[in-house]
C-alpha cells in the first residue's frame, strides 16, 4: 500500500465516521435525539472525502453510496438553501455624552492611611 502524500488515509477517515457514529450512539443512548445541523455537516463532509477517496481508487460502486450518504446528511444539515441573508438591521441611537464631575470639594486633613 502507498504512503499518503496530502491527503487523508483512508483509515483516518474510517477512524473519524467511525467515532462520530460511536459518540452519537452514546449521546443518544436511552432517549430519542436527532442530530444537529452541525453534525450532519460533519458527516457529510467525512462521507465526501472518503466517497473521492474511494473513487480515486477505482471503487466507483462504494463511492457512489458514500456519495448518496454524504448528500442525504448534507440536505439533513441544511445544506442546499444558500447562504444565510443579510438583513438591514438597526441599532437604537446611543444615549447623549454625559460630563461627570467626580472630584471632591472637601479637603480631607487626615493621615494618607491608604498602604
Amino acid at each position: 500500500m502507498k504512503p499518503q502524500t496530502g491527503t487523508e488515509s483512508l483509515w483516518a477517515l474510517r477512524l473519524d465516521l467511525l467515532s462520530a457514529k460511536a459518540l452519537v450512539w452514546i449521546a443518544s443512548m436511552g432517549r430519542e435525539a436527532d442530530l444537529t445541523p452541525e453534525a450532519h455537516l460533519y458527516l457529510f463532509d467525512r462521507y465526501r472525502r472518503l466517497a473521492e477517496l474511494h473513487r480515486t481508487r477505482g471503487r466507483t460502486a462504494k463511492a457512489t453510496r458514500l456519495q448518496a450518504k454524504a448528500e442525504a446528511h448534507y440536505r439533513a444539515g441544511g445544506g442546499g438553501e444558500g447562504p444565510p441573508y443579510a438583513a438591514a438591521m438597526a441599532m437604537p441611537r446611543p444615549r447623549r455624552f454625559i460630563v461627570t464631575d467626580a472630584v471632591s470639594k472637601h479637603r480631607l486633613d487626615g493621615p494618607d492611611d491608604a498602604a
